[in-house]
Formats: C-alpha cells, structure tokens, sequence
C-alpha cells in the first residue's frame, strides 16, 4: 500500500472506484485468489467478489495457514447453494487472501477495519484467525436481518510476510418461501480506515432516520388535529400510517440496535408495523372516500390485526419469518375491492379519486416488489422502492388532508360565524327580554332607567322640567289573592294598555316592579302633566277591567290608581326624583288612595308642597 501499509492488488471482478488504475495494476500484477493491491485504503475498497467458499464447517477454516487453493470461487452476493441444487445449506464458510506489499506500516495496519453490512442471516467474522464478532447466531441458526457492522483488524491478524486472511462463517439455512439461503448486500463489503468505515456506516443510516423522523412528527401532529375533533377521521387514519411507516423506516435500516433492540423484537416490530401501515392505508382510502367500511372489510382487518399480534407475541421467530409470507399474500384479497372503490369514486368525479388512485397505485407497485425481493428473496441486493413509494403517497395525502382540512376550516368557520349571529340575537332577545317586561310588554325598571338617563341628560330648559310619576293600583294583592294571578295577570295588562293609550309618542311609560308603574313625561307644563295624569286616574276608576277567570265566566273588576308625582331638578341624579315620587305615593295611599299626590321643591327654598 502507498504510505507505508502496502499496496494491495485485486482479481478479476473485484469493484472499484477508480476503473482506469485497478487496469493498470492488473496488467502489472500476476492473477491469483490472493490480492496484491496498489490501492491505498485511505477510501475504502471493496471486497465483495473472489472469496474461496466450502460448503462444510471445520474449525481450521479460520487459521492463517489453511490452504483454501482447492475451494471454488464466489461473490459474497451469491446465494449460499450449490450448482446443480436449489436447495440453500446450512453453514458454509468463506476465506479471502490480502497480500500488503512491503514493507509494512503496522500503524496504519493498526487502523485497519472491515465491513459488513445487511448479512443474511448469521455470520461469524475471523481475521488473522482471530474472531472479531458476529452478527446473528451462526450455531443456533439465529438470524440478524439487515445487521451492519463494522469491527477493527488487530495489528497481529496481519502476518509478518503482509499477509490478511479474512474468514466468514455463515448460516445459510432457509427461513421463507422464495428463499435462496444467506448472502450479503452487493455494494456494502468493504476493507478500509476504521474510523471512515465507522463514519460512512453511521452517516449512510442519517437519511433514513430523519425520514423516520419526519413521519413521527407527522403522526403526532395528526393525532394532535383528530384530538381536537373527532370528525378529523382522516388525520386519526393518517397518523396511524406514518407512525407505522416511521417504525418500519427505523427497524429496516438498523436504527433498533440503537435502543438494543434484539433481532427478534425488531422482526416483529417490522411485521407489526408493515400491518399497521397495510391495516391503516386501507381504512384512510376509504374514509378519503367518504365512504364507511364494507362489513366484511371491517372483520378481514380486525382478524388480520388479531393474527398478526398473535403471530408476533408467539415466541418463536422462525415460525413469524415462515408464517409472515401467507399473511401478506392474504392482504391481496383487499386489492379487488379497493380498486373498485377507487374505480366507482373516479366514474362519480369525486375530486380526490384522481390523486388516491395514482397514490394507491405507486404504493402497492414498490411494496410488492419489495416484499419479493426483500421478504420473500431475500435478495439484499435489489433496489428497495418502498421510501419513494411511500414518499409518493405522503406527498398526495398530505396535500389532499392539507386541501380538506382548508375546507373544513372554512366549514367550521362559517359554523362559528353562523353560532355568532345566532349568540347576538340570543344576546338582543335577552337584553330585550331585560328591558320589556313580557306580560305588559312595557319597559322594565332597568329598560326605562337606561331610557331616562339617556333622556334628562339632553334636557335643558328648565321652566318644563321632567315629570316623574310613580302609579301603584289600589288594593291589587287583595284582589289576587281573592281572583287569583290570572285575573291579576289581566289587570296589569289593561292598566299597561290603558296606560300606554294614554301617554304621548314621547313619553316614557314602564312597570317599574309588580303592581307599580312609571310614568316620564317630559316637555309639557306642570298644570298640562297633572291633567294628564288626572284624566288618567278617572280612566282607571270609571271604567271596570273586564276579565275571564279559570271557568271562563265573565267578571268585571273595580280598580282604582295612586300616582306620587314630583319633577327632575336639573342636574340631579335619576334616583332622587324617584324617591321623592315614592314619598308622594305613600303618602297618597296613607291619605285614602285613588289620588295624585304631588312633592315638588320651589326653587330657592327647598318647601315641598302637595
């Protein structure tokens, strides 16, 4: 390699990122099992092709001096079966040669790492004839699917002639329908630095945690929105989908191992969640529908989930990787029906069919070829489409919710405009229901006291000041008591009627509590205001009230007023002229009754006189 390590060589097939001098070095180098590179492990190189492979296993396959020249030669990326067999094996082992030219540089050799990454399915890792670590449980045929790892080659693994013998140990059993035994992942075999391997394995997985990221925070903020409503079906729908896809996201790329999670805890959460996604995407397709779930659909996914959690809680994974299969090939039963609806939802011109359709498609297309090459192949290899089919479906429905919830808003908004106008015109009916009193359908006591503030506050000619008048009807709980409130009822109307025909446009007229009414009569001349009020008096006393008691018999009854007359003083407040019309009634009825008494004050003097 170049800066003291050695420069290393590799055979034909070997990839390499620099195509122009790994053909120069071939043609200056002899061709053999073992790599004799001119490439500095600066960058990483790949060492995925021409490893020995036996499809036996015996302990000196590790060591240092095993002569492996006889072994027939693979790719890692190779399914683990032997020619003219279909059948996977069981363990199988791997050796690779590296030759480092002198003279040795230990201490870059001390920085030496290796990596593998997505190893299907157990692996133990020897250098030098050391063991490094494994992934997965080779002896106990114990898978660790998509398991990356990047292990540090001791100084001592490299002989002193510079040579590196690399030995895998592999499971290469069978777990699924489709399945072709253990292999790695084409593009992730690598010998380098340790620390740019360490690096480049930590940053390959960043992607796919800020996606699962997004799609938590995603969940929670639908959550948060059905929270507020219960009507926001879609958004419940909807956080259930990127919740599951963000589970999923973060177990397919190895993030478990970040909370210790086994492989056994992650398969299942990888199952769960691939249902949580296929149980939850059904059921927003249809609630985008504005459509309820057919009955039988409703039964088909609460077994589905019933199964699903049985399958996983069981304790045994082989019989989940096994069983897992049939229950995605059970979850196409649901397509027909879907498209259908898609179908009859397009025919009717509902706006969103269109999008739905395009989103469901997309979906399913990456799904399917994923859970071929990936949960039924096991092909590590493939392209896996899933993220851009999600990322597809997201794009879609989030604009579709997005445009819904805008709707819905602008539903909701003219619902509270609308509760608005109707809260104002309960809140006038109840201010008016406080300023009219129902029964003479005259001012109440806070009515005419808001009219009359308004009104003496205008006033300013003295000479006329306001009149206030406080009417009382004679002896009227004797008469209730012995009629009863009807009776008593209808006399306080004809006396507000009576009342009302009699005042001016102007005036104010209103029941000031009870029996006892309020008259304000501003503008006119004393000697005009006691006329007034007299001709009023007469009205009451000469004319019986005509009424109907509880058997509808006729009766005629003799009423009679008291009036407590006094005027306003300008500048006075409202409550002072009441009392002094409350002192002339009182002292009206201490006086016999059906009269006018009046308490005014000359000016300058202050002497009431009646």
């Amino acid at each position: 390699m170049s800066g003291g390590i050695g420069k290393a060589t590799g055979g034909a097939g070997v990839g390499s990122l620099m195509p122009w001098l790994l053909l120069l070095l071939l043609f200056l180098s002899p061709l053999s099992h073992a790599e004799i590179g001119q490439r500095s492990l600066q960058a990483p190189m790949s060492i995925l092709d021409d490893w020995a492979f036996m499809p036996d296993d015996k302990s000196e396959y590790s060591s240092v001096n095993f002569d492996d020249t006889a072994w027939p030669r693979r790719s890692l990326s190779d399914p683990r079966t032997v020619a003219g067999e279909e059948r996977p094996l069981g363990i199988v082992w791997y050796r690779k040669v590296i030759q480092f030219e002198a003279p040795i540089d230990y201490a870059r050799i001390s920085r030496l790492g290796l990596q593998l990454e997505a190893v299907n399915y157990a692996v133990d890792v020897y250098a030098g004839g050391l063991k490094l670590g494994s992934i997965g449980g080779v002896d106990k045929g114990y898978p660790d699917f998509r398991k990356g790892e990047v292990w540090r080659i001791p100084a001592e693994a490299v002989t002193t002639d510079g040579r590196l013998v690399l030995a895998l140990r592999v499971w290469g059993g069978s777990l699924s329908l489709a399945d072709s035994g253990a292999h790695f992942r084409s593009e992730a075999q690598m010998l380098g630095d340790y620390v740019t391997l360490k690096q480049s394995l930590r940053n390959s997985k960043l992607p796919s945690l800020f996606m699962g990221s997004v799609l938590l925070l995603f969940s929670l903020f639908a959550f948060y929105l059905y929270r507020c409503s219960d009507s926001l079906a879609d958004y419940f729908w909807f956080g259930c989908v990127c919740l599951a896809t963000a589970v999923f996201t973060l177990v397919h790329n190895d993030w478990h191992s970040l909370f210790g999670l086994s492989a056994g805890i992650s398969e299942r959460l990888l199952f769960l969640s691939m249902v949580g996604v296929l149980t939850g995407g059904i059921t927003l397709v249809w609630s985008l529908m504005n459509e309820v779930l057919p009955r039988w659909l409703v039964f088909y996914l609460s077994g589905l989930g019933a199964v699903s959690l049985a399958l996983a809680l069981q304790p045994s994974l082989i019989v989940l990787i096994w069983l897992r299969d049939f229950v995605w090939l059970t979850v196409s039963l649901v397509v027909p029906a879907l498209f259908y609806l898609l179908y009859t939802k397009v025919r009717q011109k509902l706006p969103e069919a269109r999008l739905v359709t395009l989103a469901v498609g997309v979906f399913l297309i990456s799904i399917w070829h994923d859970m071929y090459y990936v949960s039924f192949s096991r092909e590590l290899g493939a392209v896996t489409y899933y993220p851009f089919g999600f990322s597809t479906v997201l794009i879609i429905m989030v604009s579709l919710i997005g445009a819904r919830f805008g709707s819905q808003m602008q539903v909701l908004e003219q619902a509270v405009q609308s509760r608005i106008a109707e809260l104002s015109e309960t809140n006038e009916q109840l201010k008016t229901l406080s300023e009219r009193d129902s029964l003479t359908r005259l001012d109440t006591r806070r009515g005419i006291q808001q009219k009359a503030v308004s009104l003496l506050s205008r006033l300013t000619d003295v000479s006329r000041p306001p009149a206030v008048a406080i009417l009382d009807i004679d002896g009227f709980k004797v008469l209730n008591d012995r009629y009863g409130h009807r009776i008593g009822d209808q006399v306080l109307t004809e006396f507000a009627d009576r009342l009302r025909s009699s005042a001016r446009s102007h005036d104010l007229i209103g029941r000031w509590g009870g029996e006892e009414f309020i008259v304000i009569v501003s503008g006119a001349e004393r000697t005009e205001v006691i006329a007034r009020l007299e001709a009023f008096r007469k009205l009451v006393q000469d004319r019986p009230f005509y009424c109907v008691d509880d058997n509808a018999n006729d009766l005629y009854c003799d009423v009679t007023v008291t009036i407590g007359l006094t005027y306003h003083r300008s500048g006075e407040a409202l409550e002072h002229a009441l009392t002094r019309a409350d002192r002339a009634l009182y002292r009206g009825k201490d006086q016999g009754r059906n009269q006018i008494v009046t308490i005014d004050t000359v000016v300058n003097t202050g002497e009431p006189h009646a």
